[in-house]
């Protein structure tokens, strides 16, 4: 498919999937292969509720160094451009497993996120989830000083960890808004962690572009574009809005 057949489809109803390829340009280390932020540590050990409760103060250590650099990390032209696309399309909703909302700072308004937020915080004894006293936080965090709830609770970061279900509004706007896209963008997804929801809709014959500076596995009806999401997407939102 041509770029501009992409353009001409993007003026109608928009499903994006968005992982850490996106926010990359934004200064956000991914998290697989060469560079991640799990290299040389063990998944598992930072972000599973086994790995929280034998070793909090290791996870919020490591939670807070992402909060830190998420809190400074700016939207790029990619976020933008979603937004932007916004006001040339029919409709358009993003699902991301990012957890950094900089698709709500860039003002995109229509935001479903599978893994959480990393600026909430979850009670592990009832339940609550609040805002994150981002002041609160030591440096380093101790025993003494993890977040704790009014309950008495021990606080973690409101983040979808290994073992855990995506957040179910996000997996209830897939069931309902991908079966009547016109289009579907998958954008920065290393396909490490995937749900399926693009092969899915490869299945059901709806138009699907990849947008990845690296090269990803064939998929039956889909148009890759090899190149970071920070020059693809305002490139052919710009076609899509003339």
């Amino acid at each position: 498919m041509t770029e501009e057949a992409v353009a001409n489809l993007l003026r109608g109803r928009v499903v994006a999937f968005t992982g850490a390829g996106l926010s990359a340009p934004s200064g956000l280390q991914t998290f697989w292969g060469a560079g991640g932020m799990y290299e040389g540590r063990s998944a598992y050990d930072l972000a599973s509720p086994e790995g929280f409760r034998a070793n909090p103060v290791l996870v919020w250590n490591w939670y807070a160094m992402r909060i830190r650099s998420g809190i400074s990390a700016q939207p790029n032209p990619g976020h933008f451009a979603l937004c932007a696309l916004e006001s040339a399309s029919e409709s358009v909703v993003i699902i991301t497993s990012n957890v950094d909302e900089l698709h709500e700072r860039a003002g995109s308004q229509s935001v479903y996120h599978l893994h959480g937020k990393i600026l909430e915080t979850l009670c592990t004894e009832c339940a609550g989830v609040e805002k994150l006293d981002i002041d609160s936080l030591g440096n380093p965090i101790t025993a003494d000083s993890i977040p704790s709830c009014h309950c008495g609770g021990m606080l973690r970061p409101n983040v979808v960890w290994f073992g855990e279900f995506p957040w179910r509004d996000a997996i209830d706007a897939v069931a309902k808004y991908l079966p009547l896209a016109d289009i579907v963008l998958e954008i920065g997804h290393s396909g490490t962690v995937s749900y399926g929801f693009t092969e899915g809709a490869a299945g059901l014959g709806i138009p699907v572009v990849r947008i990845n500076p690296d090269p990803l596995p064939p998929l039956a009806n889909s148009t890759d574009i090899v190149e970071g999401a920070e020059t693809a997407l305002p490139r052919l939102v710009s076609q899509a809005t003339r």
